[in-house]
Order: C-alpha cells, then structure tokens, then sequence
C-alpha cells in the first residue's frame, strides 16, 4: 500500500467534509493550554457547559476543576460519539479571538500542502466563536473572506448552524452572516447530534438558505438511520449528504440516491471512531459506491480522529475499491463541490 499511498498523496484532491476546529492540529491546541489558563478559556462558559463536559472523564483535568495538569493528547481520548461532542466542544473555548483563527487555518493549510488538498469546503460554526466577546459577526465575516484566497489551496465555507442550538438559533446565524454576506461563504449544513435533533423541524433554515442562493448539504445518516436522510433530502431540499453512511439499510434510499445522484461526503476513520461501526470490515462504503452513490471522501475532523485524507482512500482500497474506483472519488470531490 506504501506506493498508492504515494501516489494519492500526490494527486490533486477536493476536500468537502471537513470542520475547521477538527483540523486543529494536535500541536496547535498544546500551544493553545499554554497561551489560556483555564479560566480564561472557559470564562464564557456557562453551567450547562461544566454540566456536559462533567460526564467525561477524559476532559476533567482541562476544567478549572481539575485535579490534575491538562495534556492535550487527552483530548482526544474519546471513547464514542458523545465524548468526541464533548472534546470538540470544549476545543473551542480555547479559540479565543481572530488571531487563534488566522494560525489555526495556517496550520490547517500546511496540511493541505502535506497531502496536495487544493479546494477545500471547510465547516465554520459560528456560534462558537460568536460566544467570544472579542469576536463580532463582522468581524467573523471578514475573516472568512481573508483567509479564503490566500496562497495555496482554495477554501470555501460551509456554515454549520448547530443543531443542538435550534431552529431560532440557526436562523438568528444564518440572518447574521446574511448581512456581511462573505463570498466565500457558498453553503450551510447542520452538524451535532443528530439522533436527538432530527433534520425535519430544520426546514425554515434551509428554506432562508436556499432563497439567499447558499447551497445545501445537511449531516444525517450517521449517528441515526436512513429516515434521517429521507428527511434531509425531502424536507430540507439537501444537494448533498454529510455522512449518509447509514443509508446502505434501506435499499430504496441507496437506489434514490444513485437515480438522483446525490452525493455522500463519507468520512470512514470518523465512523469508526464514533462507534457507527465497530469495524472497518463492517463500513458500507464499497457496497454504497458499487450501488452507484456518488461518493466522495473526507476527514470530517482529522486530528480528533487522526486521518489525513490519503488515509481515507487507502481505506478504500483495503475494502476493495479499484485504482479506477478511487479515481472516479477523487473526481467526484470536484465534481460536487459547491464552489465556483
């Protein structure tokens, strides 16, 4: 595999599922615990934030708590998808202002450099940046524009509304942003926990986005079942399918979406790593691409899962996709973008 593996890192590769905290990298956020203690990092937090971090035990000695000194290989130690919520969660109160983000997608794009990424749809939350007092929505706005262009790999946003936060949160973003109206802003999504805010009672947002022009693409069929996806599609109007992993248990949702071609971001190591699937033996993936689904391939949050993109494909290969399989997913990254 170490010869593939050379010549998929050297290819040129889209990347279209890929939230901007998860590619934090593991060295950046060390450098984040010295830069805050926690009680500057978490002095916005609120109760019900200490409450649902309190349930991790691998998160306890980053609190200003905690009994022990924080090590930020902890982080990631999550065990199933509710502890990964909560590590990626707690990450970002260690984004304090403008200038952590401006480092943070400098190191992102030296990891595009390292595995020839050179578009890139990367999801921005803005609510979680938005708690920070030293971050305003104009400000937020600009940003996204600035580092959008610069030398190197392309990048396009996806704004994930959160839907944990719900549907008047959601809309109170997406009007926000609206305003500033970034151009590198070209689509919205909602990410978080998807077995407990179904898309459906979503639609008002997605209705905003698509008459403002914004593209859509809505994460379901991965931590709940193929309805989720049904819904996603028929409801929310979703051009793509964060995920849609679980979508292989229904055979007529597998056949609508090859028939409609409706392509799935699918992030293998990330499912596996949230408990989607026990093992890598057990992931729909070839049976999904040889069922005629677009696929496409992404990290989703590659440090928290600790993949880089050629990894992904090489998972591929080990499930038995062909050169020309992984060729035609390479395609597709392009190919179902939403960017110009």
């Amino acid at each position: 595999m170490s010869g593939l593996a050379e010549r998929l890192r050297a290819q040129p590769k889209a990347e279209l599922h890929l939230h901007l905290v998860g590619a934090m990298p593991r060295e950046f956020f060390a450098e984040q615990l010295e830069k805050y203690t926690p009680q500057e990092a978490f002095s916005d937090a609120l109760p019900r934030h200490f409450a649902f971090w309190a349930g991790h035990e691998h998160l306890q000695n980053f609190l200003p708590e905690g009994n022990g000194e924080p090590d930020a290989a902890d982080l990631f130690r999550f065990v199933n998808f509710q502890g990964f919520l909560a590590s990626y969660f707690l990450s970002t109160f260690f984004l304090r202002d403008l200038d952590d983000l401006r480092r943070l997608v400098a190191a992102m794009r030296q990891a595009f450099e390292l595995e020839n990424i050179v578009y890139a749809e990367v999801t921005i939350s803005p609510t979680e940046h938005l708690y920070r007092k030293s971050i305003s929505v104009e400000a937020l706005a600009g940003f996204m524009d600035e580092v959008a262009d610069q030398p190197g790999a392309k990048i396009r946003w996806i704004v994930d509304t959160v839907r944990n936060l719900g549907v008047e949160s959601g809309l109170r973003t997406i009007e926000s942003l609206l305003a500033m109206r970034p151009k590198s802003w070209v689509g919205i999504t909602i990410g978080g926990a998807e077995d407990q805010f179904p898309p459906a009672q979503f639609a008002p947002i997605y209705r905003r986005a698509k008459d403002a022009g914004l593209r859509l693409s809505v994460h379901a069929g991965e931590a709940a079942g193929p309805q989720s996806v049904w819904d996603a599609i028929r409801v929310l109007g979703a051009e793509r399918i964060g995920h849609g992993v679980r979508s292989i248990e229904d055979p007529a949702l597998v056949e609508y979406l090859a028939k409609n071609r409706i392509a799935l971001e699918v992030c293998p190591t990330g499912n596996i790593r949230t408990g989607v699937y026990a093992t890598p033996e057990e992931h729909p993936l070839k049976q999904l691409h040889d069922a005629g689904v677009p696929i496409t391939l992404s990290t989703d949050d590659p440090t928290f899962f600790g993949v880089s993109l050629t990894d992904e494909y090489i998972f591929g290969a080990k499930r038995g996709l062909s050169q020309a399989d992984l060729e035609a997913i390479r395609q597709n990254g392009f190919a179902y973008s939403f960017g110009d």
